[in-house]
């Protein structure tokens, strides 16, 4: 899955890449190198509740290379709240290695055209711990457990949970777009909702989608405070419908009275690199 996490705060958006994972039994699987477009539209509420309209576009690109897997997102949607309208652009790119041991990442953040945020910086394993440095910051850096799952392992250890017949999948999950520590993330795997059993097809190179099993997740984020514990409520939740080449087909974001859906509107496929 994709987290595309948008807290309004206020009518700030914050872009994330992320899949719920947790060490599984099952070896993690090669995801599919692509291109995909989704069209980004306002989600479903509770029954009483008010969300913000939201309509824009989510592209996201994810490239194999020699040495592991690069990633390339942009979310650029207009909210409408109280009458008022706001555009917001948000740009991540990142790189991680193969090995889970190093990740690099950058996130910029825009609101109505006005650079809001920039958050870079990489982790790295040195002596069997880890550490996320952030750059152009006066940030401490952040311990990072040993078994956090970064954008890519991530959602190739989801994969490799679902395959293996697990009925959920538990992690910690580190990102980058925010100067904090690594998220605690629960998901449960279940029954996709009846209005994604027939999307329409998107256009482009669907031999990506054929014959490929697809199954459903939804997925709750915690913070981590001093000693490990895990926060109570859930500071955003996301659901899933993934291809098991990792290809995500549709998905869902709550945070705070935001809703967003997104669906497959286009996919492409990316050639590997040539490595010695």
């Amino acid at each position: 899955m994709r987290m595309i996490p948008a807290a309004a705060a206020p009518l700030l958006a914050v872009l994330a890449l992320v899949a719920a994972a947790t060490p599984s039994r099952a070896q993690a699987p090669e995801l599919t190198p692509h291109l995909a477009v989704y069209e980004v539209a306002t989600g479903r509420a509770p029954a009483g509740a008010s969300a913000p309209q939201v309509k824009g576009t989510y592209v996201y690109r994810l490239q194999a290379t020699c040495t592991g897997h690069a990633f390339q997102q942009r979310l650029r949607f207009e909210m409408r709240k109280d009458g008022a309208a706001t555009l917001i652009d948000q740009v991540s790119t990142g790189g991680e290695s193969r090995d889970g041991a190093r990740y690099e990442f950058e996130h910029q953040s825009s609101v109505d055209g006005r650079r809001m945020s920039t958050t870079k910086g990489v982790v790295e394993t040195r002596d069997g711990a880890r550490r996320a440095v952030f750059r152009g910051s006066k940030a401490a850096p952040i311990e990072i457990p040993a078994d956090t799952r970064f954008p890519v392992s991530i959602v190739r250890g989801m994969v490799g949970a679902w395959k293996a017949g697990e009925t959920g999948y538990e992690a910690r999950f580190f990102f980058g777009a925010e100067e904090k520590s690594a998220m605690a993330v629960s998901a449960l795997f279940g029954k996709p909702p009846k209005r994604t059993e027939e999307l329409p097809a998107p256009e482009g190179d669907t031999r990506l989608l054929e014959g490929r099993e697809r199954f459903y997740f939804r997925a709750s984020f915690r913070a981590v405070g001093e000693g490990g514990r895990i926060a109570d409520e859930p500071t955003q939740e996301q659901s899933s419908v993934t291809l098991d080449n990792g290809i995500e087909i549709w998905g869902t974001h709550e945070e705070g009275d935001l809703r967003m859906e997104y669906r497959l509107i286009r996919i492409e496929a990316i050639e590997a690199p040539k490595c010695p």
